[in-house]
């Protein structure tokens, strides 16, 4: 099963309070109003409604809170970003406490939503710079193979330049460029006016 973002996590805003790791992993999501008293209860909570997964189906294009078992009286809950680690406010090694699971839940709000992987638009509607996945490989390619003049005097080129499943500089300077030469506002964002143009020159995504 594929997983996509609905709520962006943002490390910087993550809370810093000892003993609040909770409030701490919500804050970073911009949740404000917490549902559970502590890490236990939201965990307990992701048991009984099925949110809860096994940490080897760790969705690694997501950010998503981790429950692990820390032997003290109270458990203890971390953010997993996209191949980083974060707790109460800062980055972390891979922990090495038993581990209950991740959940598609922070603090009672949904932060990623199931996909089938068949749509090339993410649940939030659009992709932007520095999202990541393997959609975006596809959409790279084809800014390659279609339109590498751009910015580059030949396929090889173009291939160097854009990274593959990161929607990074250059991904966004294509999407700006396309979208000039297409009439479309150039927000470099793909969305469903962009993705609807591409489409219409043969992407496939």
């Amino acid at each position: 099963m594929a997983y996509e973002q609905v709520l962006t996590f943002y490390p910087k805003e993550m809370g810093k309070e000892k003993g609040w790791c909770l409030k701490n992993c919500r804050l970073g999501f911009r949740i404000y109003t917490g549902k559970y008293a502590s890490a236990k209860a939201a965990m307990n909570a992701a048991k009984k409604n099925g949110t809860l997964h096994p940490l080897s189906e760790l969705p690694t294009n997501c950010s998503v809170p981790v429950y692990y078992d820390t032997t003290s009286q109270y458990e203890h809950v971390v953010v997993f970003d996209k191949g980083t680690w974060y707790s109460d406010g800062k980055k972390i090694s891979k922990p090495t406490w038993n581990c209950f699971g991740w959940d598609e839940m922070m603090d009672g709000t949904r932060v990623v939503k199931k996909t089938s992987g068949t749509s090339f638009l993410p649940a939030k509607g659009y992709w932007k710079r520095g999202d990541i996945d393997p959609r975006i490989g596809k959409l790279d390619d084809f800014y390659a193979n279609t339109f590498y003049g751009y910015f580059a005097p030949n396929k090889t080129i173009a291939r160097i330049l854009l990274k593959g499943n990161l929607f990074g500089y250059n991904t966004q300077r294509w999407t700006r460029e396309f979208q000039k030469r297409t009439g479309l506002y150039p927000d470099g964002m793909v969305g469903p006016a962009t993705y609807s143009k591409l489409k219409g020159f043969g992407f496939k995504g």
